[in-house]
């Protein structure tokens, strides 16, 4: 039913700085800016090896958004989309124990001369999602948006984002976390193991390239009535040396370089400006291990 990750959606306050913040962040433009008018949002489209980034705002956010008031977690909320092959998948997933909450008919209007997306989204209820925002999308009636026409970034690809290599999630309620994803929506486990030197139970779930890393810590009593929440993004990068090298010529606040938590990689954090998305960027084991 599930098939592969469509994208990760961060919500931001401005999406002009966003953007711009972003395009740097990343080293490539996005493929694609649209109007939903539905939802009353823009989005803009960031293509990478293995899916697709999503950074959305309301068209017309009121004062107090400007402000910055309209409430915590409002913005910086981060929502995942999931490939569904099929387009009525309400009963299917209610036999697991997942309500669809809703089911709509989209599209979104490009700012180019791209055409119109159309697809239709399946909210999941929040309850089943453990308090995340997941959407399950079909029926998508164009080309991937990973595969629109775009100019070739003119950074070289030692000092750009490469792909998503993992979304992190914590959890207070590992195993509920772990029967939604898992019997619930199917996607394949990949690993579950508890790392007592570090404190952690890290369960690693893999679709189409991506893992979705849940993290839970050791020595506390499950708690199903808490949510989980967003822990951040790690980003896949060719050469760790020269994307840092140039994030802090553009201004960004990076941290040093530091050997992985998986052996033979090398990271840095991103700290800012990445609007709220905790942001990690990965070298893997040049060995191929």
């Amino acid at each position: 039913m599930i098939s592969a990750l469509h994208s990760v959606v961060v919500r931001v306050r401005d999406l002009t700085v966003a953007v711009h913040d972003y395009a740097l962040l990343l080293g490539h433009d996005p493929v694609r800016i649209e109007s939903n008018s539905a939802r009353g949002t823009r989005s803009a489209f960031f293509a990478l090896a293995n899916g697709v980034f999503e950074l959305c705002s309301d068209c017309a956010p009121t004062t107090a958004d400007r402000r910055g008031e309209s409430g915590e977690g409002t913005f910086g909320q981060t929502r995942i989309r999931l490939v569904c092959d099929d387009d009525q998948p309400a009963a299917a997933l209610a036999a697991r124990n997942i309500r669809v909450a809703s089911s709509e008919d989209e599209e979104g209007v490009a700012d180019a001369a791209l055409g119109i997306r159309r697809w239709r989204s399946h909210g999941i209820e929040a309850q089943s999602s453990r308090g995340l925002p997941i959407e399950l999308i079909s029926g998508e009636s164009t080309d991937p948006l990973i595969r629109e026409n775009r100019t070739p970034p003119a950074i070289d690809r030692s000092e750009r984002v490469h792909a998503l290599d993992h979304v992190v999630i914590m959890s207070p309620d590992p195993d509920g976390t772990r029967s939604f994803y898992g019997d619930g929506l199917g996607i394949r486990l990949a690993l579950d193991r508890s790392f007592v030197e570090r404190g952690v139970r890290l369960l690693f779930f893999r679709l189409g390239g991506v893992t979705i890393e849940i993290g839970s810590r050791l020595g506390v009593e499950a708690q199903p009535e808490r949510s989980d929440r967003f822990g951040g993004l790690a980003w896949q990068v060719v050469d760790v040396e020269a994307i840092r090298a140039r994030l802090l010529g553009d201004g960004f606040d990076v941290s040093e370089i530091r050997r992985g938590n998986k052996p033979g990689t090398r990271v840095c954090t991103v700290r800012d400006p990445v609007h709220g998305v905790p942001t990690l960027l990965i070298e893997p084991d040049s060995s191929g291990k």
